[in-house]
């Protein structure tokens, strides 16, 4: 049987794993919405006065954007789904707990 402190280990590393996959899955989406939003705003605006709006350091910063905003979505609902099976697990755990007591 596993010590608290191994537990708890065990599952910091869990959460900070699917963390990690989920902050790549939001690059991977931020790269892929700036990449086609940006060929597409390229293409129809590169003319006349919004010339200016698409040298490279403007677009090198709305890719990065994207990104950003990619792994705070991603991280922020895996956060949520990691808090929800927290909360069931301990709950499961502390009813466990119960049971055992109760039964001595």
């Amino acid at each position: 049987m596993k010590t608290i402190e191994e537990y708890r280990q065990d599952r910091l590393d869990n959460f900070r794993t699917q963390l990690i996959n989920a902050g790549i899955k939001g690059v991977i989406g931020g790269s892929l919405v700036a990449l086609v939003s940006g060929y597409y705003l390229s293409y129809k605006h590169n003319f006349g006065h919004n010339r200016n709006f698409f040298n490279t350091p403007y677009k090198i910063g709305y890719f990065v954007c994207w990104n950003i905003v990619g792994i705070i979505f991603c991280t922020d609902n895996a956060k949520l789904r990691l808090r929800k099976e927290a909360i069931v697990e301990d709950e499961l755990r502390r009813e466990e707990y119960i049971q055992n007591e109760q039964s001595r």
